[in-house]
């Protein structure tokens, strides 16, 4: 009798265990028991939610989702959802309420992301929800769209494209051997063309490039002669200017010495002096400027009738000058 009674002791121990583990499991799954305050929010889409559902707050686990009812609002169905947090919990009025799921096979939770305002949310009050985008809906919209898109665009345009290949392959086939011949045609052209060209370079084409060149080499000549005129010429502006210079050095101390007779003309003749000592460094400048233009036309036409010479045939296809004094030109 003292043997039963000891069984039924530990018999009643094991279930008296077990029942505080179920009450702990309860209390764990639905945010514990006790004082809790509650807060609403508004969603389209419930999916994954239901009662007890955890809530969180910034990833934290803070309560569970307690009632979920709906409600016709505009000719669309919303749902309104209770959740209850910890007692003395504080949220800001800007706060968030997002239907969260860490991965496809992850559990989804209610993630409260908290606001920046200074100001929080009396028990009672309306949570701001946003609703996450379901990954499944849009794929499968996503892949709707792309077969119709398959179906109805890309695999007629293979069709038009396939069709194409095989009626140019069709056409190219039918056409080659007269491709061939017209090619065959097109170089025997070509090469009685090729035979044709010695016999343009006859005598007088010969001899408009003899007269082309003589023509070149005079007037490299006369360039020559004419920028030999021009340093000269050049040379005696520099003369002219020193020696202005030594003139207006004369009129100065002339000046200088008759200041108190000709006041009144120095200043005139001064300025004129001045005036024309300028206008001879404008021409020489100017001077400078030709002989270096006519050093490289001449080093030009040099070039030009070296490569003639050279090469005569450079002249074919352009017209020849026309000689002074020839009437058949």
């Amino acid at each position: 009798m003292k043997r039963d009674n000891v069984n039924y002791l530990m018999v009643g121990s094991v279930v008296l265990v077990g029942f505080t583990l179920m009450l702990y499991a309860l209390y764990r799954l639905t945010g514990g028991v006790g004082e809790n305050d509650h807060y609403y929010t508004n969603y389209l889409n419930v999916s994954g939610l239901n009662e007890g559902t955890p809530v969180t707050y910034q990833g934290y686990k803070l309560g569970s989702v307690s009632k979920i009812e709906p409600y016709k609002q505009e000719g669309k169905t919303h749902y309104r959802v209770t959740i209850m947090i910890r007692d003395g919990w504080k949220i800001p009025t800007n706060s968030v309420a997002r239907i969260y799921s860490e991965g496809l096979l992850a559990e989804t939770v209610i993630n409260i992301e908290e606001g920046d305002s200074n100001q929080y949310l009396a028990t009672g009050s309306e949570l701001q929800g946003l609703q996450e985008v379901d990954v499944f809906k849009a794929i499968n919209s996503v892949a709707s769209e792309t077969s119709g898109l398959i179906s109805g665009s890309v695999k007629p345009l293979l069709e038009n494209i396939n069709s194409l290949v095989s009626a140019m392959g069709d056409q190219v086939d039918s056409n080659l051997p007269q491709i061939f011949d017209d090619l065959s045609r097109l170089v025997e052209t070509l090469q009685t063309g090729a035979d044709r060209i010695p016999r343009i370079l006859n005598e007088n084409v010969e001899m408009k490039v003899t007269r082309a060149v003589e023509n070149g080499e005079e007037m490299t000549a006369n360039l020559l002669e004419l920028s030999q005129g021009l340093l000269q010429t050049r040379k005696a502006v520099d003369v002219l200017l020193e020696q202005s210079s030594e003139t207006v050095k004369s009129v100065d101390s002339l000046m200088e010495e008759s200041q108190d007779s000709v006041s009144e003309n120095r200043v005139d003749l001064r300025k004129s002096v001045l005036a024309l000592k300028a206008s001879l460094e404008t021409v020489a400048d100017y001077t400078e400027t030709i002989l270096h233009n006519l050093e490289a036309s001449s080093r030009h036409m040099n070039e030009f009738s070296r490569e003639i010479r050279d090469n005569p045939g450079l002249l074919l296809g352009s017209k020849p000058p026309r000689e002074v004094g020839s009437s058949n030109e």
